[in-house]
């Protein structure tokens, strides 16, 4: 399947025919700015996506493209054309930026867009600090993997707790050693506490009655895994702690009963 982002980045490189992997990135990243395609995070050479560089290697795979250890360049095949608007937006950045080299891109994109410059290797224009504490909760449905490492970089976290029972995603990054790994390149270390876990049996055919009676029985539950929560609470008195689910909405979710458990205790827990 050609996704939305693929048909934009195909639909690039079709204008160009051959770029630098550094270009494309910051060609896309400029396109993404008027309109909403790649999710991008700061990282050594500025505004970065991992789901990018995925679809590149997709595309390769299915003949669209070849991809060097610098280089990217259109084989030529036929793609499906993205939406009108998206064609504007890459048309407009083409026209404008197409034909400068890295170095002018990276220029231009690090003196209007200082955030994505907090962990270069080139030159930081925005200083960046972990210097906060305290535990918020946050799940990775309808989030690509940049715009949930984006989001924990945005509250200084410095540590992600997986309360998942299995940390196995179908989507892409989410699985434990694809997020350990994403969250490391980030400088955002992971830890996962099973422990905390539902089992996934306990969630089979339930509505929205018996989510009501699974969480009242989670909490309940709670009191056995002080161990568990006080080793939270413990590091969350030195970095920003997220704590690691599915569902969008916390109130969805058994982290936000751990939350509310919290809550009883007297700390502040945002849900992001």
């Amino acid at each position: 399947m050609i996704t939305k982002k693929k048909r934009a980045l195909l639909y690039l490189l079709d204008k160009k025919q051959s770029l630098t992997k550094l270009q494309l990135v910051k060609l896309l990243f400029l396109a993404s700015q008027d309109n909403p395609l790649y999710d991008f995070v700061p990282y050594r050479y500025g505004p970065f996506s991992f789901q990018m560089y995925t679809d590149i290697s997709h595309l390769e795979r299915d003949g669209y493209l070849l991809e060097t250890d610098t280089m990217v360049t259109s084989l030529n095949q036929e793609f499906p054309l993205p939406d009108r608007s998206i064609q504007r937006s890459i048309d407009q950045v083409v026209r404008q930026f197409g034909d400068k080299a890295e170095r002018e891109l990276i220029d231009h994109i690090y003196s209007h867009y200082p955030e994505t410059t907090i962990f270069s290797e080139i030159e930081k224009r925005k200083t960046y600090e972990r210097n906060e504490t305290g535990v918020v909760t946050i799940g990775y449905e309808g989030k690509s993997i940049d715009r949930f490492l984006s989001m924990l970089i945005d509250s200084k976290v410095g540590k992600v707790i997986d309360v998942r029972r299995n940390a196995f995603s179908m989507k892409y990054g989410f699985s434990k050693n694809q997020i350990s790994s994403y969250l490391k390149h980030m400088g955002i270390t992971y830890l996962h506490m099973p422990e905390l876990g539902i089992q996934s049996t306990r969630r089979q055919n339930l509505t929205d009655q018996g989510y009501a009676k699974l969480f009242h029985e989670y909490h309940q539950e709670l009191g056995e895994k002080a161990a568990y929560l006080n080793t939270i609470k413990t590091i969350a008195e030195d970095e920003k702690v997220a704590l690691l689910c599915f569902e969008a909405k916390a109130s969805d979710c058994h982290r936000g009963v751990i939350a509310e458990r919290f809550r009883e205790e007297g700390m502040e827990v945002v849900d992001l």
